[in-house]
Formats: structure tokens, sequence, C-alpha cells
């Protein structure tokens, strides 16, 4: 660690022996800091020999004081000095969260209770904490100790957000025939169209913007198809009935990401999997989706067809994981 004054001048070597990441208290007599690589950008709630500690160092005595930790376990990072007062970032209750040690007190507080993702990327001035979770920026008032989202809005005029002719044969990048033949339908930049195989019009069924469709499948019985939205903001499966134009929306509580549709004989049922290597089978009748299947070790790529066929009666699945 080095200090340099913001006037510019000579660089100092602090006396700090190694560290990650530190902060000066306001008087400049104390320093927070993590003297250890932090190891848990790689392994969510990190437990081993590198688990990150907060040091608050001495500068005149150089004696160190460790903020505690629950049993000893927990990673404490991203120390950031107010008064008398170090805030951080702590996973001891599982999810990341911002805490407060007061060093007078030795009183350890915590000021924020996200459980979906994590609080980082903390810094803090004149009585404002600015964090980002869930890829937002929140500021975290000291004195209320209440947080408040920060809306950014950046205007752009790139070419590429403008209207424009392009080609088609592009953008197709998945599809399924109709059973009569008659019809193909594709996913198609973001929308699912349906193209004739020899007469008549293409037909858009979503005409979505701003809304990405994906992978669709036509049923058995040539009355639905079955696709993936991100309408709500987190992929679902949407199935339109044909004839009335109506679409049934099921969210789904996999790893995010969807593929692989494949309808039973009898169109009552569908499987699919996920991008956590996962098979699922949705029941159309009872609007229940069921995880049946997973690998019990990594495959490379983004998907894995975990699926093997459907008996004729539409009441068994085949299909491989790998152990």
């Amino acid at each position: 660690m080095y200090t340099i004054s913001i006037d510019g001048g000579a660089v100092t070597q602090l006396e700090i022996p190694n560290a990650y990441w530190a902060s000066y208290s306001n008087d400049g007599k104390y320093i927070a800091y993590t003297p250890l690589y932090e190891p848990y950008s790689q392994w969510k709630q990190y437990r081993g020999g590198m688990e990150s500690r907060i040091w608050i160092y001495n500068v005149k005595t150089h004696k160190v004081d460790e903020i505690p930790r629950p049993n000893g376990v927990a990673n404490n990072t991203r120390p950031q000095w107010m008064d008398d007062t170090v805030y951080f970032r702590s996973d001891r209750n599982g999810e990341f969260n911002l805490y407060s040690y007061n060093v007078n007190s030795k009183e350890t507080k915590q000021l924020t209770h996200y459980k979906d993702f994590p609080v980082q990327d903390l810094s803090a001035n004149n009585g404002n904490l600015i964090y980002e979770q869930a890829g937002y920026l929140h500021l975290f008032d000291v004195n209320s100790e209440t947080s408040k989202r920060l809306k950014v809005n950046i205007s752009t005029d790139l070419l590429e957000l403008r209207e424009r002719y392009v080609s088609g044969k592009k953008y197709v990048r998945s599809g399924s025939i109709s059973p009569s033949g008659a019809r193909v339908v594709i996913d198609f930049r973001g929308d699912i169209i349906t193209v004739p195989a020899k007469k008549g019009d293409p037909k858009n069924i979503t005409a979505t913007t701003g809304i990405h469709e994906k992978d669709p499948e036509w049923s058995p019985d040539g009355k639905s198809i079955a696709y993936f939205s991100d309408e709500s903001g987190e992929y679902a499966l949407h199935i339109q009935s044909l004839k009335t134009g109506s679409v049934s929306k099921t969210q789904l509580n996999g790893t995010g990401f969807y593929k692989f549709i494949h309808w039973s004989p009898d169109s009552n049922k569908l499987c699919f999997v996920d991008n956590g290597r996962n098979l699922y089978v949705f029941d159309k009748t009872a609007s229940t989706t069921t995880k049946i299947a997973s690998d019990k070790l990594y495959f490379p790529g983004p998907y894995r067809e975990l699926f093997g066929d459907w008996s004729f009666d539409s009441n068994w699945i085949s299909y491989t994981i790998i152990t």
C-alpha cells in the first residue's frame, strides 16, 4: 500500500505489510484494510483459509484490531470509514449485505437485508454510502439508515438503435414444422412468426417490440405453439392458441434460461431444459411444472439436451443424465 497527497508529490509506502483494499479514518489516525486477495468472487460463501478480514491499523502505535466475525467465520470486505464507524460488506448471514462497526462501542450492526443478490462495490462520502445491488445503484443515508435506489438515465443515439430494414435470413434462429406441414413457425428477431411452405403470407403471432421470444414448438394437434418469453422480466413459458390467439403464461423457477421444448404426443404436456442442466415437464391441464432430472456433473456449453423421447401414450419420458 502507498499514499500520496491529493495535491501531488512524493509517493510513500505504508508500513502495512500487504493489503488488498484500504480506507483511512477521517482524522488519518487509523486505516481499515483487508490483508488478503478475495477468493469469494469465484466461490460464493467461501469458507477457507483466505476468508476476507478487515483489520484496523493504528498509524502511530502500529497496533492491529480485527472487526469481529461470528465464530471467526465470514467474509468482511470493502471497508469505508466515516467518523467513528467503518462500513463494510459481509456475508455472515448468507448473502453479502451492508454492515457498520463502531470503533468506540465495538458494536457491529446489519444495515441492509438483501437475500436475492449481494451488495457490491461500496463507497462512502459526506454521510452517504453508494453501492450496487441487483444491477442498480443505491444510496444509503447513514443518519436515517434507509436506502434509495438511484435512477440513472443514459441517452444515446447509436445507429444500431434506429429503425432500419434488415435481411431476414440472417436472423432466423430456430423453427418447428406444423403437423400438417403447411407452415413453419420460426424465432425471428425476438418475435414468433409462422411462414407458409408454399402459398400464403407470413404471420407474426407475437409482434412484441421490446420483448424477446424464442424457441417456438408446434403442438402435435396443431392447435398451439409453445415458446419462451421474457415479457415479465424473466423468461416464462408461453403457449398461444392458434384458434383464439389467447396466450397462457407460466412463470418458471429454473436457473433463468430455457431451451428444447418437446410436446407429448397428446399435446397435454411438454418437456424443456434450463441452463443449469435440469429437465422439466409441464402439465398443460394442471398448469404445473415439475423438475424430473438433472445432470450431476457439468457439461460444457450453455445447454445440454437431457430429453430422449416420449412414450406413445404420453405417460413416460426417457432421458439421459451425466453422473
